[in-house]
């Protein structure tokens, strides 16, 4: 499939930062629910040996001294996690567009820890750049909103629209709970 590149001009003096198209989009990545008949048509599961693998590149890493600013890719080699890696690139390029990877026990790993593996399998998906101006590597996400009802977000969609980010062709998200952990490559 291909997509339509024929670009609707905008009239508004707030011009968006991604093209309008006119014509549908025709590529896996242009889905809808539908598409899915369940979780498992878009979710990847770590096996016990990639699990394993995982624990012995962080002991490594934890041995080695290496904090999230100094980990590079040769520092997270995991044999095991190579089809896995492919797979989520496939999808990414020229498949819908993300991939769920679940199965990571995160009860086992502190904070830091599970930072440092999301950061390790994104070396082997392309260069990590800071987006935020104190050059974190990772951000965090937390919805204040059930603590303090009268919480006020820290940007506005008004905000947002002024804000120029450099285009990216990879956003990657966590979310580790106790009870699961996901990471979504997309």
């Amino acid at each position: 499939m291909t997509a339509s590149l024929e670009v609707r001009p905008v009239q508004d003096s707030e011009t968006p930062a991604t093209p309008v198209f006119a014509a549908p989009i025709r590529h896996p990545s242009a889905w809808t629910v539908a598409d899915f008949r369940s979780p498992a048509d878009y979710t990847i599961d770590l096996d016990a040996a990639q699990l394993r693998d995982i624990a012995a590149a962080m002991r490594r890493i934890k041995a080695a001294g290496i904090g999230l600013d100094g980990l590079q890719r040769e520092h997270f080699e995991v044999l095991s996690l190579r089809p896995v890696v492919e797979e989520i690139l496939r999808q990414i390029k020229d498949g819908r567009g993300f991939v769920l990877l679940r199965g990571l026990p995160v009860e086992y790993y502190s904070k830091d820890d599970l930072g440092l593996i999301f950061w390790g399998i994104g070396t082997h998906l392309g260069r990590g750049l800071s987006q935020s101006v104190l050059g974190d590597r990772l951000g965090h996400v937390r919805d204040f909103s059930r603590e303090d009802r009268g919480h006020v977000p820290t940007a506005t969609s008004r905000d947002c629209r002024r804000t120029r980010i450099r285009a990216t062709w990879l956003v990657s998200c966590a979310c580790a709970t106790r009870r699961r952990a996901a990471v979504c490559h997309g």
